[in-house]
């Protein structure tokens, strides 16, 4: 009996003393993101029906994600599309991102939401839009989301790590910021 005892409190030490790590690692996911991070990856289904994998659309690339977490943000991204496919839509080195968090929304009314992203979408855009219906609260925590009426666009190196990140709606200024990075980086 005692054996068994040591062996429990063997187990039930080594619980304790992981437990922290477990914490900390849950934690860790959820802080804000900051330049030098790494991206984690989003999964979903594209626009055009196929699965997605934004670590797959930019791998090797300059990437620029535009982030929507709701309906009023669909016209600064937009904004933020419009120019991006502009600018830098023939780039070959640059790929162009765009994830739209579902996951609140209600579910009957999801099929109608993304039928509509369907046709406001630019084509060239379809295969890279990727529609997720989960990790929406974690995605605003690591993108610190203040203002879900708005885009958040960030840029990654070719090392998947983020070099800029917007400060708000979609502005000139804002953009000549993003374009300026960019061109650094290229």
């Amino acid at each position: 009996m005692s054996r068994n005892r040591r062996i429990t409190g063997g187990i039930l030490f080594t619980i304790a003393l992981l437990m922290p790590a477990w914490t900390i690692h849950g934690q860790s996911s959820a802080i804000p993101l900051r330049r030098g991070d790494p991206l984690p990856d989003v999964t979903g289904q594209t626009l055009s029906g196929s699965p997605g994998h934004l670590s797959t659309a930019v791998e090797g690339k300059i990437a620029l994600v535009v982030f929507s977490f709701s309906k009023a943000g669909g016209k600064d991204i937009q904004l933020w599309n419009r120019d991006l496919l502009r600018d830098f839509g023939s780039n070959r080195s640059v790929a162009l991102s765009t994830v739209i968090m579902l996951e609140t929304a209600p579910r009957l009314l999801r099929g109608i939401i993304v039928s509509r992203l369907k046709n406001d979408m630019p084509l060239p855009l379809r295969n890279s839009t990727i529609v997720s219906y989960q990790d929406e609260n974690l995605w605003k925590q690591r993108l610190d989301v203040a203002d879900d009426s708005r885009a958040y666009v960030v840029l990654l190196g070719r090392d998947e790590r983020i070099r800029w990140v917007n400060s708000g709606d979609f502005s000139d200024a804002e953009y000549k910021q993003l374009k300026a990075e960019i061109e650094k980086q290229l």
